[in-house]
C-alpha cells in the first residue's frame, strides 16, 4: 500500500486497486498475502500511459506491463493493466481477450473507496475494484497463467463467491453486468468450475492455501456463478 501515494505523485492519476490486494480488501477475512500491486490504467486519446509515466519518473521496468517502484518501505512490483477507448470500440473476437477488456473497464468504472490502515502506514483511502468485477477479472486471468498464479486466481474466485459479506454482493453485481460480459464470464465459469472442476481442484490444492478445498466447494461456486451469469 505504500506504493499508492508514490504512484499518484509520479503519474498525477488515481490508483484503482485490482488483483490480490483488492481481493484482500474486499474479503471479510484475509486468507493469503501478496507483495505486489496491480492497477488498471483506463486511458483516453492523447494521454500518456501510466506505466510510461512511472518509468520516466525513475521506476525500473519489470515484466511486460510492470515496474519496480521505490517507496519508504522498500521496492514494490507494480503491474499496470491498460484499457483504452480503442480497446472498447473494437472488442476482441476471442472471448477470453474480450472478457479481459470488459472486466477491467468495469473494475475502473465501478471501483469504490476503501480506507486501508496498517502498522507503520497512515490510513489511506484508495479506489478498489468491486467484488463482482474482481470475480470477472479472475475468471479471465486463470487462462495462460503459471501453475501457482492459476491456483491463487481460482482460490480468489472461491473466496469472493462464498464470503459471507462480499459473496452476495459479487453475485448480485454479476447478475446486473452487461450482456456480453456475462456471456463471456459464464463461459469461463463453466470451464473452471463445471466442465473442468476436477482439474481446477488439483491446481487449487497445489497452492498451500488451497489444501482444504473440496470438489464440492468448486461445484458450489460453479452453481452460484452460473446462476448469476445465466439469469
Amino acid at each position: 500500500m505504500s506504493a499508492v501515494p508514490v504512484i499518484v505523485e509520479q503519474t498525477g492519476r488515481p490508483v484503482v486497486l485490482v488483483g490480490g490486494m483488492a481481493v484482500l480488501c474486499r474479503l471479510s477475512t484475509a486468507y493469503r498475502v501478496t507483495t505486489d500491486l496491480d492497477t488498471v490504467d483506463r486511458s483516453h486519446p492523447g494521454q500518456v500511459a501510466q506505466l510510461e509515466l512511472l518509468l520516466s519518473a525513475g521506476a525500473a521496468p519489470s515484466g511486460p506491463s510492470g515496474a519496480v517502484v521505490t517507496t519508504p518501505f522498500g521496492e514494490v512490483q507494480v503491474d499496470v493493466l491498460q484499457v483504452t477507448d480503442a480497446d472498447l470500440a473494437r472488442l476482441p473476437e476471442d472471448p477470453t481477450d474480450r472478457l479481459h477488456v470488459l472486466a477491467h473497464d468495469w473494475a475502473v468504472t465501478s471501483a469504490s473507496p476503501v480506507v486501508v490502515s496498517t502498522e507503520g502506514l497512515d490510513p489511506l483511502q484508495v479506489a478498489v475494484a468491486e467484488p463482482g468485477a474482481l470475480v470477472a477479472m479472475k475468471l479471465q486471468a486463470v487462462m495462460n497463467r503459471g501453475r501457482a498464479k492459476e491456483g491463487s486466481d481460482l482460490l480468489d474466485i472461491v473466496r469472493l463467491t462464498l464470503d459471507r459479506e462480499c459473496g452476495p454482493v459479487a453475485r448480485a453485481q454479476l447478475e446486473r453486468a452487461g450482456d456480453q460480459l456475462r456471456a463471456d464470464a459464464l463461459l469461463h465459469a463453466r470451464r473452471w468450475f463445471d466442465d473442468g472442476a476436477a482439474r481446477s481442484l488439483r491446481v487449487a490444492r497445489a497452492v498451500p492455501e488451497g489444501r482444504d478445498v473440496e470438489l464440492d466447494d468448486l461445484r458450489l461456486v460453479g452453481e452460484l456463478l452460473i446462476a448469476a451469469l445465466d439469469s
